[in-house]
């Protein structure tokens, strides 16, 4: 990818972070009808047996976080345990048999953008509650599974349910480091350093390079469109407990943005997973930003209460119309995803946002997205 980004992050700001995610997610989640980890799964497994990936490729042990895990044959049955990794394996043509419940309440688990992959992947997985403190071991193994998928999971594993989980099946999580050798953190894996390790995990690395490839296109298209951008600064955030946040440099939302080409580094204090801002340091915190993404479809009255801060205005992405509301749930879904399917998506939902913030003409402040 053009940009990669690691910084480290602390456990309780991490944990907060997931907690923030989560509050704004429960009440979508909520309505998602599940379906009971004993149900039969025959179609799904049916479709995972159909091979995808190679044979040869195996045994394979892999350097996680958590410490090397070796898969010892080709994964027949997948089950998921975080937010996109499906959308991840169904772009590799590979079919896990269950999926955690859509967090916007999507069936099978996963938002539009993914359909076509999932389909041509013949996916048709259980859904469960993963839980979002605890996992429910119990659940899991009803599946039955010989590969469990936790890259990017819905709160910090444990070390004691990483050894729990790996009772029943090998238990893949985030890489140990980036392909750069630094230690990776929490929720700010690269796009292609989780798909080459998911590749590795499913006998896939072929077609994983073929998505690569696919992506740096994508996002040098857009580079090449946009040199003026090249340098820029940016951030995403949101609202919060009444106060606004930006989100890490490493988080996945904003490595998007630097791989348009924009520079989301300058806000110091990011190195944990997100950094509230009191409305006193708002000016000194992310006042010279060229423009901010603000991340509010799942708490809708955040846009009044940020503009009715005190010092909204003066801030450079206020005074030259540089902010972009994203308040459509569904382009808010798969610019979190981030997985192979959603990169199209996100791209032409706000390349056209971004050309209008950061024209540096207030009169063009791109409409809520």
């Amino acid at each position: 990818m053009h940009q990669r980004i690691t910084r480290g992050a602390s456990a309780v700001s991490v944990a907060a972070a997931a907690a923030l995610l989560l509050a704004a997610c429960s009440s979508d989640a909520d309505t998602e009808e599940t379906t009971s980890p004993a149900a039969d799964t025959s179609a799904s497994a049916s479709a995972s047996a159909d091979s995808t990936g190679d044979a040869a490729a195996f045994p394979v042990t892999l350097d996680t976080a958590m410490g090397e895990v070796t898969i010892d044959a080709e994964p027949q049955r997948v089950v998921t345990l975080g937010s996109h990794e499906h959308e991840y394996l169904y772009a590799l043509g590979v079919a896990p048999v269950a999926v955690p419940v859509s967090w916007q309440g999507y069936e099978n688990g996963t938002g539009p953008w993914a359909d076509a992959d999932r389909e041509a992947a013949g996916a048709t997985p259980e859904l469960f509650e993963p839980g979002t403190t605890t996992y429910d071991a119990e659940a899991i193994a009803a599946f039955e599974p010989d590969l469990i998928v936790a890259t990017y999971p819905n709160h910090e594993m444990t070390q004691e349910e990483y050894d729990l989980l790996s009772g029943i099946a090998p238990v893949v999580t985030r890489p140990a480091t980036d392909s750069e050798g630094n230690a990776t953190v929490e929720w700010g894996v690269t796009l292609e350093d989780e798909l080459n390790l998911l590749a590795e995990a499913t006998g896939t690395t072929a077609k994983a390079e073929e998505i690569v490839a696919d992506i740096d296109a994508q996002y040098a298209a857009v580079r090449e469109a946009h040199p003026e951008w090249e340098g820029m600064t940016s951030q995403v955030g949101g609202f919060y407990e009444g106060q606004a946040f930006v989100y890490a440099a490493s988080d996945t939302r904003n490595q998007f943005l630097a791989n348009l080409g924009l520079d989301v580094t300058a806000v110091e204090g990011t190195d944990a997973a997100w950094l509230q801002i009191s409305a006193e340091q708002l000016d000194t915190t992310i006042g010279d930003l060229d423009s901010v993404v603000w991340q509010v479809a799942t708490t809708p009255d955040a846009k009044g209460e940020l503009e009715a801060l005190p010092l909204f205005a003066s801030l450079t992405a206020t005074e030259t119309g540089g902010n972009v509301w994203l308040t459509d749930t569904v382009l808010e879904g798969a610019f979190f995803a981030n997985s192979p399917s959603s990169i199209a998506y996100s791209i032409e939902g706000f390349v056209p946002l971004l050309e209008a913030a950061l024209d540096g003409d207030p009169a063009t402040e791109p409409a809520a997205a």
